[in-house]
């Protein structure tokens, strides 16, 4: 029998395959910035299709996030090329410096606390003789911080016009969630498109970090507000 005459490997299928598979995640995460790891358990278990997709999105810039914390994966601009002021994130989500300020408090409590369960159970499980904290947070256990509670412990800081507005803004982007009780959760990118490292910074050198620290404003909010008195009301264009 002619070599020639051999049918294809069974390798060049599977590299069509994983072809068209890339370019339906890459479809999906630039239409809606974000796919759930349960629609994607290929990208979570096959090295050679995760590759595929990352090329193709660093060839527009992009670069595929994760995080063991996140039900999600997710897109955002390639560190390079955020590196510019004028395309970080921020920037181009237009979210003004009021709801960056914002989301720094949300991360703290949706995000910090999971981060912090996951990294001591880890270390429980690598010394099992230690003793458990029984007020450690629990280890991937749904957090939800109820909306009037945010308000009441920091809006003042932001006048009720400007932070139900911010609110709004970090919903439509996807860094947070609210059900119809007023719960608000983590969203889909908070996990991910927040550096922690570049958080932590970004609280400790912010007017926030002292509120904070002493556990929210206790001053009563006036009856009026006006969002241009406020630290961090509008400062939109």
């Amino acid at each position: 029998m002619e070599l020639d005459n051999l049918p294809a490997a069974p390798a060049d299928k599977h590299d069509a395959e994983r072809e068209e598979r890339a370019r339906e995640i890459c479809g999906q995460l630039l239409i809606d910035r974000w796919v759930a790891k349960r629609a994607c358990r290929d990208l979570l278990l096959d090295d050679e299709l995760r590759a595929m997709v990352s090329r193709r999105l660093d060839g527009v810039g992009l670069e595929l996030v994760e995080s063991f914390t996140s039900d999600y994966f997710a897109v955002r601009l390639r560190r390079d090329i955020e590196a510019d002021i004028r395309l970080d994130w921020a920037t181009n989500a237009r979210v003004p410096r009021g709801a960056v300020a914002l989301l720094v408090i949300l991360w703290a409590k949706l995000v910090l606390p999971k981060r912090i369960a996951s990294t001591e159970a880890a270390l429980l499980r690598q010394n099992p003789d230690q003793p458990a904290d029984p007020n450690a947070p629990v280890e991937n256990g749904p957090i939800s911080l109820p909306r009037d509670a945010l308000y009441a412990e920091f809006g003042r800081k932001f006048g009720k016009t400007a932070f139900a507005r911010y609110l709004g803004q970090l919903k439509t982007s996807g860094f947070i969630r609210e059900d119809r009780r007023g719960n608000l959760t983590e969203g889909p990118v908070l996990d991910l498109l927040v550096d922690g490292v570049q958080m932590a910074q970004k609280l400790r050198d912010s007017v926030l970090w002292d509120v904070l620290e002493r556990g929210g404003i206790d001053a009563p909010e006036p009856a009026e507000t006006d969002d241009s008195d406020d630290d961090l009301g509008d400062d939109e264009d």
